[in-house]
């Protein structure tokens, strides 16, 4: 897919950067509050056994261990698949 053929206008991606960098610039405005807490719930829903999670300190640090976990797993089916040839 060449320059010219990539797709214009903007996407989720760039609209929670927005979102977070209007919050990061003291925009703490109602409507970026809320779109801040809409995509931490999108955040936390993603993430298993995160719904009793409250603040957000706890909440990043259980996405931590979630990632960690899931390394681990990738490692170890790597290893089952290279021992058995697959």
């Amino acid at each position: 897919m060449g320059m010219n053929n990539r797709r214009r206008g903007g996407g989720r991606k760039k609209r929670a950067k927005l979102c977070l960098a209007k919050n990061a610039n003291g925009g703490g405005n109602k409507t970026t509050s809320s779109c801040l807490e809409k995509k931490l719930g999108e955040l936390q829903r993603s993430i298993p056994g995160s719904s009793g999670m409250e603040d957000m300190h706890t909440l990043f640090k259980g996405i931590e261990n979630y990632i960690l976990a899931l390394e681990a797993k990738v490692t170890v089916l790597r290893c089952l698949s290279n021992f058995y040839g697959v």
